[in-house]
């Protein structure tokens, strides 16, 4: 009996110990939590700290902001579609930032001598001229044009370039290029690629001059090693994200039929242009939100993509999850807008893989995708409410929003942690910073800083 309740205890202990410690709460506002993470978060990425030198008094007034963000939040409309969607399109974005940290990043490894020559190449830049072209094949026969003997001057005349007119482009080792960079400056003066694919198209080029930064130190490589090693640490995560891939899904993943996706287009395009008027800057995928209402049911239920693992996405859910995406679409004519909605169609779609592998690991339960997604909810609601109070008002005009926190202290318990917020160390880059994978989706939300409102507070030392 005794062996019993001593393994019992042993049982108990083990997994008390393995019980997570809860994230430390700075604030509460009626239940709803600040932690200190995400205030941390906020005051990382917050543009409109800069005007604010005390760093003591830049941490009050974010949290004051923080704490009115929630009180407006307390009474926004959650059951609005709209900000459900978008919850589950950051909830999916998080989901694939954790796989990217988990899985992918411990594959990783930069040892010093791999610096030291990222740092020699960074002194050098190339300078190349190029051809585009959105098929393989297509680029595979101009480059054995090469091969057999036509110079790229002569390609390029035979695709319609003067050959004063060439596309060129100084390229520096910079990540943002990987495959390009990766051939480029693997090549000598005068050589020509072979076809390299970067998004949606192949590229053929031509190293026609280098640039060479003769000065070196150990004092610039120190200054510069942090920027060097993020840069060579991005191109070999996404080097080791499609090694992963090529290991673990079949070659074709998904099957999109090109077919019904130009038979979409053209009834978009008609929408759009017909229809609807856009202005000529980027917009936004949100701008198609309209268009499940306008289209022909039939089209809405037309089968688009067919995943390996059984998913099937019909137009209409394609639609919805472009709507909520961070993909930019062009507006500005219907070629670009042809090409924008292709590549965020892609991504989409490649995204959805990486989220199923994550989901299979349960990586859309971890402590980081929850706190994302309640970061946003509150941000989402906020923007409600803040909507609602300043109806029919002036946006310069913050006076309505005083009034309505002033009001709103009075009805709910706010509860700070004082000395947690005297004691922690933070750091601002006075900007807003957007998401390594999600281009156009910003880290953090930007809380614009309102300190015209009595906040009323219990002080307690912690929770």
């Amino acid at each position: 009996m005794k062996t019993w309740i001593i393994i019992w205890l042993i049982a108990f202990l083990m997994l008390s110990c393995q019980k997570k410690e809860k994230p430390p709460v700075l604030a509460k506002v009626d239940g709803k939590e600040i932690s200190l993470e995400e205030f941390k978060l906020a005051y990382q990425f917050n543009p409109f700290l800069t005007r604010v030198q005390n760093p003591d008094s830049a941490k009050w007034f974010l949290l004051k902001s923080l704490i009115a963000e929630k009180l407006i939040a307390l009474n926004g409309p959650t059951n609005d579609q709209q900000i459900q969607d978008l919850l589950e399109a950051y909830r999916h974005e998080a989901t694939i930032e954790v796989f990217w940290k988990k899985v992918i990043e411990p594959k990783v490894t930069i040892t010093d001598s791999e610096l030291q020559q990222a740092y020699l190449r960074s002194k050098i830049k190339k300078v190349v001229q190029y051809l585009i072209f959105t098929d393989h094949n297509e680029a595979r026969q101009a480059y054995q044009l090469i091969r057999q003997g036509m110079s790229f001057e002569q390609l390029a005349q035979l695709r319609g370039f003067d050959e004063h007119f060439i596309l060129s482009d100084t390229l520096s080792f910079t990540g943002q290029l990987p495959h390009i960079e990766e051939q480029v400056f693997k090549m000598k003066v005068g050589e020509v690629s072979p076809p390299v694919k970067e998004g949606l198209y192949f590229f053929v080029l031509k190293v026609i001059g280098e640039q060479r930064d003769i000065f070196t130190s150990e004092e610039d490589f120190n200054y510069r090693e942090n920027s060097l090693r993020k840069k060579l640490k991005r191109q070999r995560m996404q080097k080791a994200m499609e090694q992963f891939l090529a290991q673990n899904l079949p070659q074709t993943p998904y099957q999109l039929s090109k077919e019904k996706v130009k038979q979409l287009l053209k009834v978009i395009e008609k929408k759009i242009f017909e229809n609807h008027k856009f202005g000529k800057n980027e917009g936004l995928t949100s701008d198609l939100s309209f268009l499940p209402d306008e289209l022909a049911n039939d089209l809405l239920n037309l089968p688009l993509v067919d995943f390996y693992y059984g998913e099937r996405w019909t137009v209409k859910y394609l639609l919805k999850r472009l709507s909520v995406s961070s993909y930019p679409l062009r507006f500005d004519n219907r070629g670009l807008f042809r090409k924008s909605f292709l590549l965020a169609l892609k991504n989409i779609v490649d995204d959805q893989i990486i989220l199923h592998e994550a989901q299979q690991r349960n990586l859309h339960n971890s402590d980081y995708v929850k706190q994302q997604v309640a970061i946003w909810r509150d941000y989402l609601l906020f923007k409600k409410g803040l909507a609602n109070i300043l109806k029919d008002k002036s946006l310069y005009n913050p006076q309505p929003i005083y009034e309505y926190l002033n009001k709103k202290t009075i009805h709910y318990v706010i509860k700070i942690n004082k000395t947690m917020l005297d004691t922690v160390r933070l750091f601002k880059t006075d900007m807003a910073v957007l998401k390594q994978h999600f281009p156009g989706r910003l880290a953090v939300p930007v809380i614009p800083l309102l300190t015209g409102y009595d906040l009323q507070y219990q002080f307690e030392e912690s929770y």
